[in-house]
């Protein structure tokens, strides 16, 4: 059976809707908006879990409307928090950034995509060489509205949506 580590925020509350997907053994990871940072003793400890529990896959998952990246968008109720300081800063400088450079303004999808993205390159760099050969590693978003997992956009320029002077 494929063994699954899921990296999720515990406000998308989306465990159930993938275990109910994913038909494998899953483990779960937890952190604000997928905010976690990888130190050396956390690596230390996922490259342990990954070897010891044998796990083939790897996904960031985070909901279109995940209420870290809304707020970070928006209110800022929780930019004080020590651990979402820089979290909220690079939601915050990536808003920009696309309100700059695209059309539409809806940014939300691709600020999320942006952050996973983000997130799979930091571990796959950071992974033993050995076990990041043998993984493979995505990035999800659950769409609330059509009730699926939508796979990150790589390519996070969209012609369309490019508003050029």
């Amino acid at each position: 059976m494929l063994k699954h580590l899921f990296f999720v925020c515990p406000s998308d509350n989306l465990e159930t809707l993938i275990e109910k997907n994913y038909f494998h053994k899953n483990y779960f990871l937890s952190s604000l908006g997928n905010s976690i940072s990888f130190s050396d003793d956390f690596m230390d400890e996922i490259n342990s879990l990954l070897e010891t529990k044998d796990i083939q896959k790897i996904t960031f998952v985070l909901s279109n409307n995940n209420r870290f990246i809304l707020d970070a968008m928006i209110n800022q109720e929780f930019k004080y928090i020590r651990d979402l300081k820089k979290y909220y800063q690079m939601v915050e400088e990536r808003k920009e950034l696309a309100s700059k450079s695209f059309k539409n303004q809806n940014f939300r999808s691709l600020i999320t995509s942006h952050i996973l993205k983000t997130k799979v390159n930091e571990l796959n760099s950071k992974l033993l060489d050995w076990i990041r050969n043998k993984i493979t590693i995505k990035g999800k978003i659950y769409d609330t509205d059509k009730n699926s997992f939508i796979d990150v956009k790589i390519d996070l320029i969209q012609p369309e949506s490019l508003f050029l002077t």
